[in-house]
Formats: C-alpha cells, structure tokens, sequence
C-alpha cells in the first residue's frame, strides 16, 4: 500500500472528542513506535470554527465572530 499520510494534507478526524472536525497532518510517523506498533500522525485543527459573517453586519460584529 503507498503511503498516502503526508505533511500538510487535510484530513477529517474520525473518532474521539474531536470526530467531524477538519485538521491538518503535521507530522507522520510511518514505521510507528513501541507504545503504537501501526503507522498513525500528529495532526493540529481548530477546536471550534468562526461563525457565519454577511455584509449586513457592523465591523464590530463580525470582529466576535471571527475570534
């Protein structure tokens, strides 16, 4: 099978906390190691998504939302 985990590609976590959530492959570790025998990555996402912004609202407005 090739290897198809590389750094910088997008992917969407499946289980846990943060299933359903988008996050980005920052480190891939093919060979795994002593505690996880199988090929698995270190990934970084947001934790919750900036809210909807249209050109109705004030500056202040879509300056909360866009936290």
């Amino acid at each position: 099978m090739g290897k198809f985990m590389k750094p910088g590609k997008v992917v969407l976590v499946l289980a846990g906390r943060y299933s359903g959530r988008k996050a980005v492959i920052v480190k891939n570790i093919d060979d795994g190691t002593s505690d996880r025998p199988y090929s698995h990555a270190l990934v970084a996402g947001i934790d919750r998504y900036p809210r909807k912004v249209t050109a109705a609202m004030g500056k202040k407005k879509i300056a909360k939302r866009s936290k």
